[in-house]
């Protein structure tokens, strides 16, 4: 029976989901734009100008030489001070003094406020020390976080008063020291804790929430590594990208800057190197050659950045590993937004939509680890990557959508297959079983005819020509009738339907015997195992079996002068739960003369044992008899 069915999938509406990425977009862009929005003007008016630097190396400071630190040249200086442009190869501390001119209503309303001070500072305010970080604490690394302290009144006075601001870095580690401002507390410290929020806040929720969403793309690639190969791509970028960024969140170093800066640096690359592959395979490209040489170049440069000198290595790094980096970044980003364009799909728009709007940020970040740009620009990169990410989850979450509605549609088609295949199955079992049916009863009513035409038919056959000539006496012709009445019995409790077991047919025959063999003086006695009591043969075997049994019994009284006939039915295998022993074991055992000691007019000439172990064999059983002066045991074993 052929099913056919029509079931729609239900998919998302396009604008649905227009509509959720435009209020992802929108979402991540708000920050953006309060940054841009800030009335950073309000704030020159406290802003710290016409300072001074005055520069002392890191041998300077070791030797204690006084003189050398008076002689050292004070420079005018403007803020902000990168100390890779201005002062590049500088190893030490760059003192940064300042005089502001305040009156007496202000001394108690007073705050220092600089957006960033790397690597290590410390803040004196005529003469006494606010903030210190100490020069010597080598794990003290204060690279990404605003600074921010209130001014005690009694520090100071009207007038001219000294700020200095000290800032210890190492050579060419981006050490330097943003503008400052000067003025009163709530302003300022509205502007620190919005800087905070941006550099801070927003930088461990962001890394978080990379590494949240990227959990589920990799636990599907898991799940299914062939056909969410891409998405697992994607998720151990977000992954690397996420971890790695929180070096941005830290203010000391792990472990020894030689090993920490290249740490970070390599695996940003080693970050952007899934993406990158993830891009090109979103874009059906498959390019192995270019993935080659893509991990080639991640692992050697990833070696390469362990190799340069530490002094140099923030000068060099940019040209040697971000730049390329970028490079390989904007050809994989062009050729997605060139497959995107001209073979355009819903996932593909949206993700283009998340890429292409890193790429201002991923400029801005070169840009800056250049040393161009503002010294206290916030970095980008890590704060709205997460957009792209989000957008990648909602691809997914979409894929699995429609998947699951698909496999719905699936199971719904093949419920309906199934259910109808099972009714064509009943119909046909029941087809079956009525031809079974009727097959066996066909079968067994030409059995039942044969038996009876082979044993009753053939004893009643011999008779009636036996009385017709006139070679039988009256004698004969009723043994001749007894035993085809007995050869009926036997059929009748063979295949009679009140014989459920061999048990049933058993005791029909007991029913019968039992008082013919009482009254020629034989004892009988039927000994009958529970572990047989269930035991169930077919029909013809159960027809063998009590042949068997009566031909046996006969023997026994006719050929062995028997007085006490015992009749035993054992299961061995059951009793003793070993399926190498029988089945089912039948005893005949007398108490006669034996076979040897009967004499020849009751011997016969053998032919009941040669039935027996016909019938025997018939039944895949064996058949063995014991005989002597004190009596015979018939065994018959069923395997």
């Amino acid at each position: 029976m052929e099913i056919k069915t029509t079931a729609r999938v239900r998919a998302p509406s396009n604008w649905h989901l227009a509509l959720v990425v435009t209020i992802i977009i929108i979402v991540t862009l708000v920050p953006f734009a309060i940054v841009r929005v800030i009335p950073s003007h309000a704030f020159n008016q406290w802003r710290l100008d016409g300072g001074t630097v005055t520069l002392l190396s890191s041998e300077t400071i070791a030797s204690r030489d006084r003189a050398s630190d008076t002689a050292s040249q004070e420079e005018p200086i403007t803020l902000p001070d990168a100390w890779n442009k201005t002062h590049p190869g500088f190893d030490g501390t760059g003192r940064y003094r300042f005089n502001v001119n305040l009156g007496q209503d202000a001394l108690g309303d007073r705050a220092l406020y600089v957006p960033r001070v790397s690597n290590r500072s410390t803040v004196t305010i005529n003469g006494s020390p606010l903030a210190e970080l100490p020069s010597d604490d080598g794990a003290s690394w204060r690279w990404n976080r605003p600074l921010y302290l209130t001014i005690p009144p009694d520090r100071l006075h009207s007038g001219d008063n000294e700020i200095i601001i000290s800032v210890t870095g190492v050579a060419n580690s981006r050490a330097g020291l943003s503008e400052g401002y000067f003025g009163p507390r709530n302003p300022l410290h509205q502007a620190y804790r919005l800087r905070w929020l941006f550099q801070v806040d927003l930088l461990g929720i962001a890394n978080l929430t990379v590494i949240v969403l990227a959990i589920p793309l990799l636990f599907s690639w898991f799940r299914d590594p062939t056909g969410s190969t891409n998405y697992g791509l994607f998720g151990a970028g977000s992954i690397l990208f996420g971890l790695r960024n929180f070096h941005g969140f830290l203010d000391f170093l792990p472990m020894p800057v030689e090993y920490w800066w290249p740490l970070v640096s390599a695996s940003l690359g080693w970050s952007l190197c899934f993406i990158w592959v993830f891009l090109l395979r979103f874009s059906d490209c498959r390019w192995h050659r270019f993935e080659a040489a893509l991990a080639v170049f991640t692992i050697a440069g990833s070696i390469a950045l362990f190799l340069v000198p530490t002094d140099r290595f923030m000068a060099l790094s940019p040209w040697i590993w971000y730049v390329p980096q970028l490079l390989v970044g904007l050809f994989c980003v062009g050729t997605f937004t060139y497959r995107t364009l001209f073979k355009p799909t819903l996932h593909r728009v949206v993700l283009l939509i998340g890429v292409l709007g890193q790429i201002g940020p991923a400029v801005h970040d070169v840009l800056w680890i250049g040393g161009v740009g503002s010294f206290s620009s916030v970095l980008w990169m890590a704060l709205s990557f997460p957009i792209t990410l989000i957008l990648t989850s909602v691809l997914l979450a979409d894929d699995m959508a429609k998947t699951r509605a698909a496999l719905s549609n699936v199971n719904k088609v093949l419920e309906a297959r199934v259910a109808a295949a099972r009714q064509d199955l009943e119909v046909l079992y029941e087809n079956r079983r009525k031809t079974e049916r009727e097959t066996i009863g066909t079968e067994e009513r030409l059995r039942l005819m044969r038996d009876m035409h082979d044993g009753v038919g053939t004893r009643l056959s011999l008779l009636l020509s036996g009385l017709t000539q006139g070679e039988i006496s009256a004698n004969e012709v009723e043994d001749a009738v007894r035993a085809s009445l007995e050869e009926l019995h036997l059929l009748l409790d063979a295949r009679g339907p009140s014989t459920a077991t061999l048990i049933d047919a058993v005791a029909n025959l007991r029913y019968r015997l039992g008082p013919r063999l009482t009254a020629v003086g034989v004892e009988t006695r039927w000994e009958i195992g529970p572990e047989a009591e269930d035991l169930v043969l077919s029909a013809e075997a159960t027809l063998h079996v009590l042949r068997i049994i009566q031909e046996c019994i006969t023997n026994s009284v006719r050929h062995g002068r028997a007085k006490i006939v015992t009749l035993k039915l054992v299961c061995p295998n059951k009793v003793s739960r070993n399926p190498d022993l029988p089945s089912c074991v039948v005893l005949v055992i007398d108490d006669g003369i034996g076979i040897d000691n009967a004499t020849a007019g009751t011997k016969g000439g053998g032919r009941g044992l040669v039935n027996i172990k016909a019938r025997a064999d018939a039944l895949g059983g064996k058949f063995t008899l014991h005989s002597n002066a004190a009596g015979t045991v018939a065994r018959l074993s069923l395997l």
